[in-house]
């Protein structure tokens, strides 16, 4: 018996590795291998879909050969395995936009002028200027 899904493990193997090398790639803080394992995590998804898409026209077949259980379990195992490595990559990404959203925000709050406030006699709220504030004391 053939072993229907053997090629939808393969590329679920693949895009489990892409993930963990995407991973590795942005706590190296490494662009250009972050950016390399990018394209083969877009790579082995574009692959996983047309070995999936392949396996159904097989499958449709009048004469395809049934699946074993122990292989439906096998393409399990890998498809969780896979979903797990991308879980974390998708973590990490989070936490690094927000991260970086942060920093940023930070950063323009260092760059932004110091806004004064001045209380005048009347109680009313003015902007400070030359002159307007006087040290006591």
């Amino acid at each position: 018996m053939t072993d229907v899904f053997a090629p939808e493990r393969e590329a679920l193997a693949a895009l489990r590795d892409a993930a963990r090398a995407q991973l590795a790639a942005l706590r190296d803080a490494s662009p250009e291998t972050f950016e390399a394992a990018s394209a083969e995590t877009l790579d082995a998804v574009a692959e996983l879909d047309r070995r999936r898409r392949a396996r159904e026209r097989r499958v449709a077949a009048p004469d395809a050969p049934a699946a074993a259980p122990e292989q439906r379990t096998a393409l399990e195992a890998a498809a969780r395995e896979a979903r797990a490595a991308c879980d974390d990559l998708e973590l990490a990404l989070t936490h690094a936009v927000a991260l970086g959203r942060d920093l940023l925000g930070a950063w323009q709050q260092l760059t932004a002028p110091p806004t004064a406030q001045v209380y005048t006699a009347q109680g009313a709220v003015g902007a400070s200027g030359p002159g307007r504030v006087r040290q006591t004391g």
